[in-house]
C-alpha cells in the first residue's frame, strides 16, 4: 500500500504571492521526501487566517513572518474572494457552548471570512460535535472528505476554526479513454509497477529542458491549469518557488506526445503542528501565546492543526477535496509549419501543481514519487 501525504492550502499574487509561495515549497522541502505528497498553500493556511484574527504581539509577528500576513490582511482575504471563483472554499467556526468569545473576534470572523458562529458541546457531547463539523466539512466539500474528526480530537476544544476547499474542472483537452493502457511506472525506490497511462497527442504549452520538462494541462474554465514538472532524476532535484518561476517563464506552445498516469489519493485525518513550528509558527502552540483577540484572559493556544485531503486525476478532468481544523485549547496559436514532437512520458517521479491564471495563485502542490 503506497503512503501519501496531501495538503491542500492558498497562495497568493501581488506582494504577498512569493511570501506564500515561498511558505508552500518551504512545506514541501519539510515533508518526507520518498512519500507522495499534495501539497498547496488555501485550507490550511485560510483556517489560519483566521486564528490570527486573534492574534497579539509576538505570537501576531510569527503570523506575518510564516504566512506573510499583514494586520489588516486585506490582500489575502481579496486573495480569497478571486480563489472562489476557480475552487468552492467555506469557513465556519464552532464555540463551546457558554464559552466567552469577544464579539469582535466573531464579527471579524463573520465579516471578512464569511464564517458565522456555530455552538456546540466539545467538552459534554464530544461525539455529536464532531460529526456536527464532519457533516459541515462533507456538505462542503461534495461528500469527498468525511469523518474527518473523532470525539478524541475534539474534547479539548474550546473554539475550532475549519476551512474547506472543493475543485472539480474538466481538461480543456481530455484524454481519450481508448487511449489510455497499462505501462510500467518507475517508483523512485527502484521497484516498476503498472499504472493506467492517460495518452494523448496534442499541442501544449511545455518545456524541454537540460534537467527537466514542463508541461501546462488546461482545464475547461480556463481559469485553472495543471503544471507538471518532470525531472530527470528525482533524487536530488531542487525546487523552489524561484525555479518554479523560471521554470513557468519557459513554456511554449508546442506539440507533444504526452503520457501520465491517472490516480486517487485519499489520506487520513494527519497533524501538521510540528511541520508548522519548523517553519516559524511556534509561539501560537505554547503556554505563552498571545490570543487576547479572541479573550481578554489571553488562556488560549493552538492544540493542533488538523487536515484531510483527497484527489482524482483521470481522463475528464481533476477533482479534489480538503479540510484544516484549528483546535483553540486552553493554555495549562497553431503554426502551419509542421511542428517537431515533444516526448513527455511521465513513467517516473515527477511534480505536479494546480494554479489558478488570473492571479497566479497555486492551488494545489503534489509530487508522485510511487505509483501502486
Amino acid at each position: 500500500m503506497m503512503r501519501i501525504l496531501l495538503l491542500i492550502t492558498s497562495l497568493t499574487l501581488t506582494t504577498a504571492l512569493f511570501g506564500q509561495n515561498e511558505f508552500g515549497f518551504d512545506m514541501m522541502d519539510k515533508m518526507e521526501q520518498h512519500e507522495n505528497l499534495l501539497f498547496s498553500p488555501t485550507s490550511i493556511k485560510a483556517a489560519l487566517a483566521m486564528a490570527y484574527d486573534g492574534a497579539n504581539n509576538d505570537t501576531q509577528k510569527e503570523f506575518e513572518d510564516v504566512f506573510g500576513f499583514d494586520e489588516q490582511n486585506s490582500a489575502f482575504i481579496e486573495q480569497l474572494k478571486q480563489l472562489k471563483e476557480s475552487a468552492k472554499i467555506s469557513n465556519s467556526v464552532w464555540i463551546l457552548k457558554g464559552y466567552d468569545v469577544l464579539p469582535a473576534y466573531i464579527d471579524s470572523l463573520k465579516s471578512r471570512y464569511d464564517a458565522p458562529p456555530n455552538h456546540t458541546d466539545f467538552k459534554n457531547k464530544p461525539a455529536e460535535s464532531a460529526e456536527k463539523i464532519n457533516k459541515w466539512i462533507e456538505n462542503n466539500t461534495d461528500g469527498m472528505i468525511k469523518k474527518m474528526l473523532t470525539p478524541e480530537s475534539v474534547e479539548e476544544f474550546k473554539l475550532a476554526l475549519v476551512n474547506a476547499i472543493y475543485f472539480n474542472q474538466d481538461w480543456k483537452l481530455p484524454f481519450d479513454e481508448s487511449r489510455t493502457i497499462e505501462k510500467d511506472f518507475n517508483n523512485l525506490d527502484g521497484t516498476v509497477v503498472k499504472a493506467n497511462m492517460m495518452r494523448s497527442l496534442n499541442r501544449y504549452r511545455a518545456y524541454d529542458g537540460k534537467k527537466e520538462k514542463v508541461i501546462e494541462l488546461s482545464y475547461n474554465d480556463d481559469k485553472t491549469s495543471m503544471i507538471i514538472v518532470l525531472p530527470n532524476k528525482m533524487q536530488g532535484y531542487d525546487l523552489d518557488n524561484n525555479a518554479f518561476t523560471k521554470l513557468n517563464n519557459q513554456l511554449t506552445w508546442q506539440k507533444v506526445n504526452m503520457e501520465l498516469p491517472k490516480f486517487t489519493f485519499e489520506i487520513p485525518t494527519f497533524e501538521v503542528r510540528e511541520l508548522l513550528m519548523s517553519l516559524g509558527l511556534k509561539l501560537a502552540f505554547t503556554d505563552v501565546a498571545d490570543f487576547s483577540g479572541m479573550r481578554e484572559e489571553k488562556d488560549l493556544k493552538i492544540g493542533n492543526v488538523l487536515h484531510k485531503a483527497k484527489i482524482i486525476v483521470n481522463e475528464k478532468g481533476t477533482e479534489a477535496a480538503a479540510a484544516t481544523v484549528v483546535g483553540m485549547v486552553e493554555i495549562t496559436s497553431v503554426s502551419v509549419n509542421p511542428d517537431p514532437i515533444m516526448e513527455f512520458k511521465a513513467d517516473k517521479p515527477f511534480f505536479y501543481f494546480i494554479k489558478d491564471n488570473a492571479t497566479g495563485t497555486l492551488l494545489f502542490m503534489g509530487k508522485m514519487n510511487a505509483m501502486g
